[in-house]
């Protein structure tokens, strides 16, 4: 989603004239961003160029032009030195000028971009040009382009997240190659995120935003077509050819495939370059060399290739020389910037570690926990059942103790009787004898009650005995309670303790050991990463033919443009053998 920013510029003294009053609001839409600002009437291109630049923070300035599509001679880039108002049409109705910053100019290795910034908008505007066509891009490297780019707007990959269908309705594969396979729209995020997935497995460098962009940068960068700008142009003998313009030179292609350049021109080879109508002159750097001449349709095509020419001849030189004092500082500011994040990274990460160490140490707490109260429980019901026991045979005692006396109550009054009787026998004999049968049932009565008194005490002293034991199980079950609660409580201190102190010991030496080992083993998976990217194109591949859409005749309906299997600089070295003569002569030849 773009944003928004409208502004105002100031007029300066130093800058433009004070008494300048009438204003002209310019629109400028980037692929990020969208800001207006009201200047004067009579500024420049370079003076705007400059606000808008300085506004975003876009020190690389070099990369990068204004264009208009609204122009009096159609689609062209602003020209710095002409005031605007002279380079695009002015509507009656004082709407904005309507003004686009893009790339003009392409770097020979993106690795040599250094702000973010600068990386972001290249990376959004090779995105663009591989999804409109503007560069072409085979099938395989459109998938695996599109899963750097979920990698950049949705981090790295969550199987609960990204799922197919939950993408939104961003375009991820060109139409036209979608158009070739029997592939349905959820079939083809399937298969990109089936490559997204893989990116957080074959990394262990930070997988950002900015890392993200990056790698599909240098795949980009690959692709024949990247950073090339085409212009229809003829040689002598009046054949159409493309001429293309990068950061190497100048390539020549035939109009049937621009994958297929026949010959160029490094900019090493090129000394001057001029034009007068419609013929185009190179002059070459070898003085007995002929002169390199082509023609165009129209003087505004020859001046466009001259900017063009010029603005990447430039940037040829600027790397011969080396860096600048910009360059430099810019580099220097970026290195900073580098580490400064590369920290806040790793103190990101030591926080989500210690998280996790934390939730762990946590989850185990609690499952020690719900296991000490489950054996506290279990003690509790326990103790509890051998209390009421006690209390069962407490009441047995007591009973039995009660009946002891009864009987024992019984015996005495029954010694009573018979010491009675006998007294009795003493004074009346005759009496005795009768009652002596009646003495032997009353002796027999009382040894049974005393036989039973002595075996109720018996049962009396037993049940005492368990009352006692019971009584020691409650003890031994309360000290057991106890020593859980103490064990329990002291363990999961010391693990607390533990746990901080471990913690609290980090020390810097390690955390730089650390470090140096991460960027030692992202070093080594990069260069894993490189040796088997070819091979992963070709599992794509293999993976897409099943699906490809066939015509009638029975035959794989094939991109317009022919995919050369070539890697790009073994492509240069091929176009650029030979002397600069030879070259010449072939080019008028085709």
């Amino acid at each position: 989603m773009a944003h928004s920013f409208t502004g105002s510029l100031v007029p300066c003294s130093n800058m433009w004239p004070t008494r300048a009053k009438k204003l002209l609001t310019v629109h400028i839409q980037t692929l990020d961003v969208d800001m207006e600002f009201s200047v004067p009437y009579k500024a420049t291109g370079k003076e705007v160029f400059d606000k808008v630049t300085n506004t975003m923070g876009l020190r690389e300035t070099w990369y990068f032009g204004l264009q208009s599509t609204k122009t009096t001679a159609g689609q062209m880039w602003i020209i710095d030195e002409k005031r605007i108002v002279d380079q695009v049409y002015i509507s009656d109705d004082n709407k904005p000028v309507q003004l686009n910053l893009l790339v003009k100019f392409y770097p020979q290795d993106v690795n040599d971009l250094i702000q973010d910034i600068t990386k972001h908008l290249f990376y959004l505007q090779v995105k663009d040009q591989i999804l409109s066509r503007i560069i072409f891009a085979p099938a395989e490297m459109c998938v695996m382009l599109a899963s750097y780019t979920l990698q950049a707007k949705y981090g790295d990959y969550d199987p609960q997240k990204h799922k197919v269908g939950q993408l939104g309705n961003e375009q991820l594969i060109p139409e036209q190659v979608m158009n070739q396979y029997q592939l349905t729209k959820e079939g083809w995020e399937q298969n990109v995120i089936n490559w997204y997935a893989q990116h957080s497995c074959r990394s262990t460098v930070d997988r950002d935003r900015e890392w993200a962009e990056m790698q599909y940068l240098m795949i980009a960068e690959n692709l024949k077509m990247f950073g090339v700008n085409y212009f229809l142009i003829q040689n002598k003998r009046g054949t159409d050819l493309w001429l293309g313009v990068d950061a190497s030179g100048l390539k020549i292609t035939e109009m049937d495939s621009q994958q297929k350049p026949k010959i160029a021109f490094p900019w090493s080879e090129v000394k001057n370059i001029s034009f007068q109508d419609k013929k185009f002159t190179i002059k070459p750097v070898n003085e007995k060399t002929e002169d390199f001449k082509f023609f165009t349709k129209n003087i505004r095509t020859n001046r466009m290739i001259l900017q063009m020419c010029v603005g990447n001849h430039e940037l040829y030189s600027r790397r011969n020389k080396g860096d600048t004092l910009v360059v430099q500082a810019l580099k220097q500011q970026a290195k900073e910037e580098k580490k400064r994040k590369q920290f806040e990274r790793e103190k990101l990460e030591k926080e989500r570690r210690a998280k996790e160490e934390a939730l762990r140490q946590r989850e185990e707490l609690e499952f020690r926990l719900r296991k000490f109260e489950a054996a506290a429980r279990k003690a509790n019901d326990k103790l509890q059942r051998s209390e009421e026991a006690a209390e069962i045979l407490e009441e047995k005692v007591k009973f039995a103790e009660e009946e002891a006396n009864l009987l024992a109550k019984q015996a005495t009054e029954a010694q009573q009787e018979i010491l009675r009787i006998r007294q009795e026998n003493n004074k009346n004999n005759e009496e005795n004898l009768m009652l002596k049968e009646k003495l032997r049932e009353v002796e027999d009565n009382a040894l049974k009650a005393a036989s039973k008194a002595e075996v109720g005490a018996s049962e009396a002293y037993r049940l005492k005995q368990e009352l006692d034991s019971a009584r020691e199980r409650e003890k031994d079950a309360r000290g057991r309670l106890m020593e859980i609660t103490q064990q329990s409580v002291l363990h999961d201190k010391a693990d607390i303790l533990s746990y901080i102190g471990k913690e609290e010991s980090l020390s810097t030496d390690k955390q730089n050991e650390e470090l140096v080992q991460k960027f030692e083993s992202a070093r080594l998976e990069e260069l894993k990463a490189n040796e088997e990217f070819k091979s992963q194109l070709n599992s794509v591949r293999t993976t897409l033919d099943e699906f490809k859409t066939m015509n009638g005749e029975g035959t794989p309906v094939e991109e317009p443009i022919e995919y050369v299997d070539e890697d790009k600089y073994q492509t240069l070295r091929r176009i650029t053998a030979g002397e600069t003569r030879s070259r010449i002569a072939f080019f008028h030849s085709l």
